[in-house]
Order: structure tokens, then C-alpha cells, then sequence
């Protein structure tokens, strides 16, 4: 007994490469916009404008990833609702981060938890937590970029390998 997969129609294909194109017009609109903001305070502060909520909000989507999108549901479905604890945990510790530490960073006029932990203890401790982050972050991406590669290998054919270049 064969066990038929879904594939991508035609349809979905338009409506995938539509989202691509727009994402990247998107970006280049910015870009075209905010082509003037060269320093590095107008790149990594936002020039000093933005406010606590839309700086909040960015921390929040850049984090929320593939392997959420899809490890969710299936871990819902493995072990069951008690997965909603951390879906409800999710956006109050993403909150309160937002809330408590933007502001003290803005205040301080930092950019980074780094640049704290230089001014609260010491110029080597900056540099382990770099490294340790680098490191996770480095095993982080592999596994972030993996995951919608499979997906897409699922339902379009492409090859993994180009799946994954192209994520």
C-alpha cells in the first residue's frame, strides 16, 4: 500500500513565489528608504527613535522560528496540552524582556546584553558569553535552517541540499 504525499499544485507555487517576491520588495523598499542611515547608531538603534513595543515585537518575530511553526504542533500532538505551559509562558517572558531590558539598554545607551555585562562585571566575561552564544547560535542554525529545508523538500521535490541554500 502506497502512501500518497501531498505535493505542491501549481497554485501554491504561484502563491509561494508570490510571497517571496514580496518579502524581498519589502526589504528593498526599506532599503531604498532608509539608505541615508549609514552610522551604526542608526542601524542598530533604529537612530534612537523607536519605542519600547515595535523594538518588543521585533525581538519577538525574529525568534519565533520554523521549528516553532512546525515543532509545536507536533509536539502538541505527541505529548499532548501540556505544551500550552510554555505556548502561554511564550509571549510573557518575551514581554517582561521587553518591557525590563530594552528600556535599561536604551537607557544606558547600549546595544547589546554584552556591552552590559562588560559595564556590570568585567571585559572577559563580555567575551565568554560571546563565545557561548556564538557556539549556540551555531547549532541553533543548523537545526533552524534544516527544518523548513525538509519541509520544502516534502512538498516541492527540490533537493534538500538546494532547499537548504535557499532557505
Amino acid at each position: 500500500m502506497s502512501v500518497q504525499l501531498n505535493k505542491f499544485h501549481y497554485a501554491d507555487y504561484i502563491v509561494f513565489v508570490a510571497m517571496l517576491i514580496f518579502s524581498a520588495f519589502i526589504g528593498l523598499i526599506f532599503g531604498w528608504l532608509n539608505r541615508k542611515k549609514q552610522s551604526t547608531n542608526d542601524f542598530l538603534l533604529g537612530g534612537g527613535d523607536l519605542k519600547v513595543f515595535p523594538v518588543g515585537i521585533s525581538i519577538l518575530a525574529s525568534f519565533t522560528s520554523a521549528i516553532s511553526i512546525l515543532g509545536f504542533s507536533a509536539e502538541m500532538y505527541r505529548y499532548g496540552t501540556i505544551y500550552w505551559m510554555i505556548t502561554f509562558s511564550y509571549p510573557l517572558t518575551q514581554g517582561l524582556t521587553a518591557l525590563v531590558f530594552i528600556p535599561l539598554f536604551h537607557g544606558l545607551k547600549i546595544t547589546s546584553a554584552y556591552q552590559y555585562l562588560e559595564l556590570r562585571f568585567h571585559k572577559y566575561v563580555r567575551t565568554t558569553a560571546s563565545v557561548i552564544f556564538s557556539l549556540q547560535m551555531f547549532l541553533y542554525m543548523s537545526v533552524a535552517l534544516y527544518t523548513p529545508a525538509l519541509a520544502i523538500e516534502q512538498v516541492t521535490d527540490i533537493p534538500l541540499v538546494y532547499s537548504i541554500g535557499n532557505v
